[in-house]
């Protein structure tokens, strides 16, 4: 009963000074707010990040990659030995495990793409069929390369859509002819439209690998693979077996770099983290601004209603009632505040995910992180208590006859 006296006081004494609890509230608004605002954009960066990488194959991708340099102490040297690679590696690697789903070549380029006066600047990726499965790419027209083609080096081509509005217009481009850099391909097929981690993948020229090799890069050599597994949890165990693999056909000296997807997901994770340990903690500064708000309001209060405090203590208020009285006071102060911030921060993420939907035209979700704004009122509420006990228990000490001569 005691408690709910408390409150309802607090609530008058509060109300009686709008101003003044206003913008106290308005500190641990923007300290509450921000801190869950911030998180929200932390935790919607995160998920999109993972949702885009996860169309590349995400934790079951692994890359490798030989090292003509590498890394040691802080320092990059010559590696002991640069073993190039070729397609003969690609079927090595594959024949590794039953549990690696395919394995690509890495082999591109930018080209310059001509259909009669018209020409685009696009990025030539030379690959094989089972790329649309590892990236789940889709074709929209016609068909994408077959293992026919890559036997055959046939001079074919898929084409992204942005290199076909760009060359061909409203006209259907399958079965024409286009220059890579000079060198005839006929269309087969058309790319659907596909955006991931902000990159418009329309630019692109899809090419069999095999011809490729022979006309347009003239060599054998491929830059590295990627490799799918059947199931992410299997990537950690194929690393060690891919590069044993390799070194023992190539030696144990030659340098690879073989990063997983799932490695690479961990370092994001960290990053973002980082970020928002740094980006919180320099809202969370507001925080501790809003409290020592309501330690001052506090304090005024009490110079406000010392008369008060003397007539009470005269009466027999014990020095506990009064202490209980303007802590709770803070505390509503806090709690309200805490409220208020929890509601803009959220309104603050949404707000922040649409205008970055709307400029980087990809889905960006604002994430509320329910864990947050649970810690974000749990240090509203407790710099509302610890910045509310000083004043509290000075008025609690009043002396009755001091108190009451007071002017």
């Amino acid at each position: 009963m005691m408690l709910l006296e408390s409150i309802s006081v607090a609530m008058a004494q509060l109300w009686a000074n709008k101003l003044r609890s206003a913008l106290t509230l308005l500190g641990m608004l923007i300290g509450v707010g921000s801190v869950v605002g911030i998180v929200s954009i932390s935790e919607g960066l995160r998920r999109t990040v993972t949702d885009e990488f996860g169309k590349l194959g995400g934790a079951n991708l692994i890359f490798v990659m030989p090292q003509a340099m590498v890394l040691r102490d802080g320092r990059w040297v010559r590696a002991k030995r640069y073993v190039p690679m070729t397609l003969k590696d690609l079927f090595l690697v594959q024949g590794v495990s039953d549990r690696i789903a395919s394995t690509l070549p890495i082999l591109d380029r930018g080209v310059e793409v001509r259909y009669r006066k018209a020409s685009y600047q696009g990025r030539l990726s030379a690959t094989m069929p089972a790329f649309i499965d590892a990236f789940n790419w889709e074709v929209e027209t016609g068909r994408f390369l077959s293992d026919r083609d890559l036997k055959q080096r046939q001079a074919i081509c898929v084409l992204g859509q942005d290199v076909v509005k760009e060359t061909f217009g409203e006209i259907s481009p399958l079965g024409y002819e286009v220059k890579l850099d000079g060198v005839r391909h006929t269309v087969v097929g058309v790319m659907g439209e596909r955006v991931i981690l902000f990159n418009n993948w329309g630019n692109q020229i899809l090419v069999p690998v095999t011809a490729a090799q022979r006309r347009l890069f003239g060599s054998k050599l491929i830059n590295g693979l990627f490799i799918h597994t059947v199931e992410p949890d299997e990537t950690a165990a194929l690393v060690p077996l891919i590069e044993a693999t390799l070194k023992r056909e190539h030696g144990r000296d030659a340098e690879y770099r073989i990063d997983s997807g799932q490695g690479i997901l961990d370092e994001i994770d960290h990053v973002i983290l980082i970020m928002k340990l740094v980006t919180g903690g320099v809202a969370g500064i507001s925080l501790v601004v809003g409290g020592i708000g309501i330690m001052n309001i506090m304090l005024v209060s009490v110079t406000e209603r010392t008369r008060e405090i003397g007539i009470r203590k005269a009466l027999g208020a014990k020095p506990g009632t009064l202490m209980l009285q303007f802590v709770v006071e803070a505390l509503v102060l806090s709690v309200f505040g805490g409220l208020l911030g929890v509601a803009s921060g959220v309104g603050l993420g949404i707000g922040i995910s649409q205008v970055i939907e709307h400029f980087a035209e990809t889905p960006f979700p604002s994430v509320v992180s329910w864990p947050s704004v649970a810690l974000a009122l749990g240090i509203s509420v407790t710099i509302g208590l610890f910045f509310g006990i000083y004043p509290a228990a000075r008025a609690s000490r009043l002396d009755p006859v001091d108190a009451l001569s007071y002017e």
